[in-house]
């Protein structure tokens, strides 16, 4: 019997490939780092930009919620806060209990996700209570405290504001004889000056700013009032009005701009310079040119 001979295939034999060396991966792990920093700065913008769009939304969702409770009693615009007296409480209500429940019961539609201090959809929060400087009943479960009347609501902050620039200081003289311009204005059974309006006194309905980012409150003035949009200088009917003039952040919430919405409920983003405030128009009064018809000084 012969030899046996044994025929390997040379095809199935393995090859051994070659690994990376450490400089081709220092390499590309360089690529992928450059990459990412090129995408960031992109990345980010467009998150700021979908922030500002939802913002945006969340402020003609309110306008159509005022424009609901205006078809719903007879013609007359929300206040932008009233007092009640449930169960013998006194409670002086923010607007945003007023007409919850036109926006659906949806806290979140009073805040913007650019804005990471004043939010209204956490109840009030550890950052409300210092802001605030209030002592709240440690019994209480606070992360509800929104869209209900309740003595503390108000210090619960919102990334949104009612626009409220031209109100009536308590303790001006002469206070009860000076005329308002603010579209949603207070009682005046309720003790306050401005009395209410009707929306059929609004003389241009897409030129008065109904809601916007950001509100006037502060640590040091005002800490309950972060609900809405007011001038912090004393001569409050004066004309002239201008947020970033008067360092209100909110004014500058998306790249030095803030979102607008309307009366007639369209929105728009705008430089807080470029919002009229003069005797020949005025965009946060129910009267176009209400400085010139009613002089304050």
């Amino acid at each position: 019997m012969g030899p046996i001979v044994i025929r390997v295939n040379s095809a199935a034999r393995p090859r051994t490939r070659p690994g990376f060396t450490l400089i081709e991966l220092l390499v590309v792990i360089a690529i992928i780092s450059l990459l990412i920093s090129l995408l960031m700065p992109a990345l980010a913008s467009s998150r700021k930009s979908g922030q500002a769009i939802v913002c945006a939304s969340n402020e003609r969702q309110l306008a159509i919620a005022a424009t609901a409770y205006v078809n719903d009693n007879d013609d007359w615009m929300n206040p932008l806060e009233d007092m009640y007296h449930p169960n013998g409480v006194e409670v002086e209500a923010t607007y945003r209990v007023l007409i919850y429940t036109y926006t659906g019961g949806t806290p979140k539609v009073y805040d913007c996700p650019s804005e990471g201090k004043q939010v209204y959809s956490d109840g009030l929060s550890p950052t409300d209570i210092a802001y605030g400087g209030i002592t709240p009943d440690p019994g209480e479960n606070l992360s509800q405290l929104f869209g209900i009347f309740h003595p503390l609501e108000r210090y619960n902050s919102s990334g949104i504001g009612i626009g409220g620039a031209h109100w009536i200081r308590v303790h001006d003289p002469d206070a009860e004889s000076k005329k308002s311009s603010m579209p949603f204005g207070r009682a005046k059974e309720s003790g306050y000056f401005e009395g209410l309006e009707r929306m059929a006194r609004v003389a241009m309905s897409d030129r008065l700013i109904w809601f916007g980012d950001g509100g006037s409150g502060s640590p040091d003035l005002w800490e309950d009032d972060s609900f809405w949009i007011k001038r912090t200088t004393e001569d409050f009917l004066a004309p002239g009005f201008n947020r970033a003039a008067e360092d209100d952040y909110g004014a500058r919430r998306h790249r030095n701009k803030a979102n607008y919405a309307f009366a007639d409920g369209h929105s728009e983003l705008l430089d807080a310079n470029d919002i009229p405030c003069s005797e020949s128009e005025c965009w946060w009064s129910v009267k176009f040119n209400w400085h010139k018809s009613n002089p304050v000084h």
